[in-house]
């Protein structure tokens, strides 16, 4: 008989992993067009067919989830689609289906038809949404879980990267490489990861008696959003004096940020020392490749399900805000100029 042909075949087969043969497969940000041509070919030639998850007539045992994100975040590629690969894996393994729902943020929130047939056992959302969505979100009466996302005077069950802990030693080392003069760069208004980064950065800065200087910090406007690289050069051009140092809100707005600096002639790490946050894929492909904080992104769609599986099994289930750690990924973005005065801690 002959073996039967799974993902994990194509990855070994290329050299690549199986979550990035599963979103080539499946047509999801996060991989090169080069990539997705060659999952493709070896699929064929191997004769594997991708089978789509959101199939609920297959098995009528079987039941459904419904998994809900804004089209910004669908479009945000090499983040969110890793979670969503953890999210529909997850729910493989118990046997749930997953449909997909996106929406548009800038309209009214519209029932999905899937929830209006009564066919969703449970709902996931992933990514920014506003508090107008969330609660209309909750008032379908469904257990809930939100990735990534969470507002203080709501109640629900969210799961989330520990940002502030993260910011805190994103910013830590940057006290440890000597430097002093450290700025935040990242719309803090826009996102509650984002202000939770900004309150670990001050913690770092208050513990370590470095001075919060605002003039070295842009947080109220996104870079890595900018309509054009001329803009975020303008924005970089107001500093009075250039920090030695930036902690970003994301991967995204450090290497805006670089790419901004390099066409005026600063130098990172030379001139300015930067660290992101996330360890998206092109983290790895800018110079200099970018120090920052990794997320387990998979794992928060996974945790998330697990967290959904005990909601609907269990009634009276507590709603919690899960954390999952992050850690500091060290590359070529920050240089060392420590000296013997190092800053204690109190």
């Amino acid at each position: 008989m002959q073996k039967k042909i799974t993902m994990e075949h194509i990855a070994n087969k290329l050299g690549i992993t199986k979550n990035t043969v599963s979103l080539a497969l499946r047509n999801m940000p996060g991989v090169s067009e080069k990539t997705r041509k060659l999952v493709l070919k070896t699929a064929e030639q191997n004769g594997y067919k991708y089978k789509n998850s959101v199939d609920i007539n297959t098995n009528q045992k079987t039941k459904n989830i419904c998994l809900m994100l804004s089209d910004a975040t669908r479009n945000a590629a090499n983040f969110f689609s890793f979670i969503q690969y953890g999210i529909e894996s997850e729910a493989k393994k118990n046997n749930l289906n997953t449909i997909l729902y996106c929406f548009n943020e800038n309209k009214d929130f519209e029932i999905p038809l899937c929830i209006r047939d009564g066919i969703i056992s449970g709902i996931v959302t992933l990514g920014r949404l506003t508090k107008k969505t969330v609660k209309s979100i909750i008032q379908l009466n469904l257990p809930l879980v939100v990735i990534d996302h969470f507002f203080d005077d709501i109640k629900a069950n969210y799961i989330l990267s520990d940002n502030v802990s993260g910011g805190f030693i994103a910013t830590e080392h940057l006290v440890k490489s000597g430097h002093n003069k450290i700025g935040f760069c990242g719309d803090i208004f826009s996102s509650s990861s984002f202000y939770d980064r900004y309150l670990g950065y001050l913690k770092a800065l208050t513990l370590y008696s470095i001075p919060i200087y605002s003039n070295y910090s842009i947080i109220d406007k996104s870079m890595s959003e900018a309509p054009s690289q001329e803009y975020v050069v303008e924005e970089l051009k107001k500093f009075a004096s250039l920090p030695s140092a930036l902690f970003c809100c994301n991967d995204s707005e450090a290497i805006a940020i670089i790419k901004g600096f390099s066409s005026i002639g600063i130098s990172v790490p030379d001139t300015v020392s930067i660290v992101g946050f996330d360890d998206i894929e092109l983290s790895k492909n800018i110079t200099p490749e970018l120090t920052t904080m990794h997320i387990c992104k998979e794992s928060l769609g996974e945790r998330a399900v697990k967290k959904l599986i005990s909601q609907i099994n269990e009634k009276n289930n507590i709603e919690e805000k899960i954390l999952l750690s992050a850690y500091l990924v060290e590359r070529q973005s920050v240089i060392n100029i420590k000296n013997e005065n190092e800053p204690n801690i109190i």
